[in-house]
């Protein structure tokens, strides 16, 4: 990555910490870094329990096991750069066959009809819908930027 690119990635995630903050989350005064995903409604209660703790958004993922976008967006989220990029805030992963709580997360909370269907929960409860179109530089310019950090320490 050249210095232009390095300087409009700084720029860029300046604009989304900035947008961020005013859709109702703020930064984490001890950064937030987790590889955990929570799983299907349980989990989705879970990672509100979190985020209020760890004043950090939430990755809200929709999927289902037969979509091939979803398979799609699994390999997205699985490089390098975007798994560290998103252990920086709380995630959750959510199969809408897998009970009626699922399905009314995502049909009724979320307003979602199509898969795979992702979105970023401020901790003011604004929710964002991301695209889940690569490459990993489009992905990650909708993220908002978070202090670098080490290790699962953040983890419930």
């Amino acid at each position: 990555m050249g210095w232009r690119d390095r300087v409009l990635v700084r720029w860029v995630a300046a604009g989304l910490l900035a947008a961020t903050m005013v859709a109702g989350t703020s930064p984490s005064v001890e950064a937030y870094y987790s590889s955990t995903w929570y799983e299907d409604a349980d989990g989705y209660g879970k990672a509100l329990r979190q985020q209020h703790s760890a004043h950090v958004p939430v990755l809200v993922y929709f999927r289902v096991d037969w979509c091939p976008h979803c398979r799609a967006l699994d390999e997205l989220l699985d490089e390098h750069e975007v798994r560290t990029r998103t252990n920086q805030v709380i995630k959750v992963r959510i199969n809408p066959e897998h009970g009626e709580r699922e399905k009314a997360l995502f049909k009724e909370q979320y307003g979602a009809s199509g898969y795979p269907a992702v979105f970023l929960l401020g901790e003011g409860g604004a929710s964002t819908r991301l695209s889940n179109a690569g490459p990993p530089e489009r992905f990650l310019r909708q993220l908002p930027a978070a202090e670098p950090a080490g290790g699962d320490t953040q983890e419930e």
